[in-house]
């Protein structure tokens, strides 16, 4: 009898521990008024203020600087790049987060060998483009160091110069030895962010939201 009990108390035990959860992991990968990109167990989800999503993990409140959730009960803050549970490692995180403007252009700020600069994402773009007076800003030597060539524009037919680009990096994603064209006069307004850095990161679009994650 006593037999009996202590196997149907062990059976209590291990049904008891069977339906015990692990607390789910949580990154932010988006920041935004009332809204935040998060990896909840690798999977990457946006949700507004107020949603539950994956693993029961609610949205509380969201700005561009922190966004608060709720998980098991329990509220955290955390801002951009910033995770729980214990597979998270923020050492590792290679990914950068952009929302589309009121213009449907994704604009992201970033760097040229070291310099500060404003990217429009354009995948249609074969290179990094920028016209000479962002080169010169940049203090780019296109005239010298470059290999002069020609492009075709929306006003015909442009000088330019192919040059090679020490960095360019956006967030945390860095690319090196990166191939870029100068175009003379005033064209592109934009520094493009082709795709000579594009095939670099992984990009993957959802709901107006455009997700860089660097290739290993």
């Amino acid at each position: 009898m006593k037999q009996w009990m202590r196997a149907a108390l062990a059976g209590v035990v291990f049904m008891g521990v069977g339906i015990v959860q692990a607390t789910p992991d949580v990154r932010v990968e988006g920041l935004f008024k009332g809204a935040a990109v998060l990896a909840i167990d690798g999977q990457q989800v946006m949700l507004r203020e107020g949603k539950t999503g994956p693993g029961g993990v609610r949205l509380v409140s969201a700005t561009s600087r922190s966004a608060v959730i709720e998980v098991d009960g329990k509220r955290h803050e955390l801002t951009l790049h910033a995770g729980i549970g214990g597979q998270f490692k923020e050492a590792e995180l290679k990914q950068v987060v952009i929302r589309k403007n009121n213009n449907d252009q994704y604009l992201v700020n970033g760097s040229i060998n070291g310099q500060s600069v404003q990217f429009l994402v354009d995948t249609g773009a074969t290179t990094v483009a920028m016209n000479e007076m962002d080169a010169r800003r940049l203090g780019l030597q296109y005239r010298i160091d470059g290999k002069e060539s020609q492009v075709v524009t929306a006003g015909g037919v442009n000088k330019s110069w192919v040059v090679q680009l020490d960095s360019v990096k956006v967030g945390e994603i860095q690319v090196a030895n990166v191939e870029a064209v100068v175009v003379q006069g005033g064209f592109p307004t934009q520094v493009l962010l082709g795709m000579t850095y594009l095939n670099h990161v992984k990009l993957q679009e959802q709901n107006s939201v455009l997700m860089l994650e660097k290739k290993y």
